[in-house]
């Protein structure tokens, strides 16, 4: 499938990887958390930090290129830092609503953040402006 359009969305890391909210993802976090509709709470519940890196590993796993290397938690883990935290919390909660919206198409580039130098960068993946 075309990356434009399989419904992943680009975020720039330690190079472009991508996030595909799947029916995966969901089966999966439905299984940890109970109810999808409980994702941002779970994003804000104590654990949040392991929740988190463990969602964002799924994510871009589910992403990734037919071939290409799956991460480890603890490899996530170290994409992930103080400067980018809420960033990646804003995207992974982006990825969800652009995932809800039933498109196929992902959002342009300049709305994904993808080549965004503003300090947000990669927060607004799939947002209206």
């Amino acid at each position: 499938m075309s990356a434009i359009r399989d419904g992943r969305i680009p975020i720039e890391l330690d190079k472009r990887r991508h996030m595909l909210f799947s029916l995966n993802v969901i089966d999966e976090v439905e299984d940890k958390i109970g109810d999808i509709s409980d994702l941002d709470q779970a994003m804000n519940d104590k654990g949040r930090m392991k929740f988190i890196k463990w969602l964002f590993t799924l994510l871009l796993n589910e992403g990734a290129e037919d071939g290409e290397e799956q991460l480890t938690e603890m490899q996530v883990g170290k994409l992930i830092h103080s400067g980018n935290f809420n960033e990646i919390q804003t995207a992974i909660l982006g990825a969800f609503r652009y995932g809800n919206k039933g498109t196929t198409e992902p959002p342009p580039e300049s709305e994904a953040g993808a080549d965004d130098d503003s300090e947000t960068g990669n927060a607004q993946p799939g947002e209206e402006g």
